[in-house]
């Protein structure tokens, strides 16, 4: 019996980790910019508190208009030093449709060491839950899925909370960039289990102090920007759809071996009866058994990352 096969290309791009930095860049795709001289973009979600302290605009604070950095952002208040006890944000909506976007910003600070200091947080589930950039889900340096970042604080940089953060004085306009890691075919030798594949990831700035009064200018940042790369590993697009060899098929007793692919643990295999109804989901394996299932046609489909790739036929007889 005749099969149809269908399947992609998967290629891959390389890290680079020029300069201490550990996010994966593509060839640039698309980017969003979001500015702070005059409305607030779409894309930012201000605090809701009914005195917020993030204000947008022209800063009249001495220590954030000098080097370079210039004068408009959105900082902890544009004239006024930050209050205590303070704990407040604003939300940047990240469209993850895309593979691996990548967040940049420029910023800078002054706080008081260990008792206030500006956090970067995300968000899977549209603010229900947050987790800090180094915390459980960070994969800097592993080779892994999960969150990248340069630029950043350290996870020994802490708050007396216990939050990294960063705290103190900066030396200078610091850029740091957040890459939500989820979709390339690069080895990898471990595993953060972090389960990236949303739609659309809230990445929050929140600044925090505690009862100390200080006189400092806090946290400004600007120019903020959402990069979308492609990540084609300058491979050229196949111009026919690649097979999937699987064997012996027809088989006589249920048993099918497929073809070995790279980084297999990333596949998996749905196998389903002619009418159309899922038997059963497997992480990919070069044994797929049907001995348990009646003799007639079924069909396969093998994803990559929830991408399909290969689909086909198999006929036990």
């Amino acid at each position: 019996m005749n099969k149809i096969i269908f399947g992609i290309l998967l290629t891959i791009a390389m890290p680079n980790f020029c300069n201490g930095q550990f996010i994966f860049d593509g060839s640039p795709l698309d980017s969003s910019t979001v500015a702070f001289s005059g409305s607030l973009s779409p894309l930012i979600i201000p605090d809701t508190a009914a005195s917020p302290l993030w204000q947008a605009g022209l800063t009249h604070k001495a220590f954030f208009a000098t080097d370079t950095f210039g004068t408009n952002g959105i900082m902890t208040d544009k004239v006024n030093q930050y209050p205590v006890n303070a704990n407040n944000w604003f939300i940047l909506k990240v469209d993850n449709s895309h593979l691996n976007p990548i967040v940049d910003f420029w910023h800078k600070y002054q706080t008081d060491s260990t008792r206030a200091g500006g956090i970067v947080e995300f968000s899977l589930d549209s603010g229900a839950t947050w987790q800090n950039v180094k915390g459980a889900c960070n994969a800097d340096g592993t080779h892994s899925l999960g969150v990248l970042t340069s630029g950043l604080y350290a996870s020994t940089d802490t708050l007396l909370t216990g939050e990294p953060a960063f705290t103190g004085t900066s030396a200078g306009t610091i850029y740091s960039r957040v890459q939500f890691f989820w979709g390339l075919p690069v080895v990898r030798t471990t595993s953060t289990g972090c389960d990236l594949h949303v739609p659309l990831i809230y990445l929050r700035f929140r600044f925090v102090s505690d009862s100390t009064v200080d006189s400092l200018a806090g946290w400004i940042i600007d120019s903020i920007k959402i990069e979308h790369d492609r990540y084609d590993g300058g491979v050229p697009i196949p111009t026919k759809p690649e097979s999937l060899s699987v064997f012996p098929n027809p088989s006589y007793n249920g048993s099918f071996t497929f073809q070995a692919l790279p980084y297999e643990s990333s596949y998996t295999i749905e196998v389903y009866n002619a009418m159309g109804e899922k038997l059963f989901t497997q992480p990919y394996s070069e044994s797929v058994q049907l001995t348990g299932y009646p003799k007639g046609l079924y069909l396969y489909r093998v994803t990559y990352m929830a991408t399909p790739c290969y689909s086909g036929q198999l006929l036990r007889e």
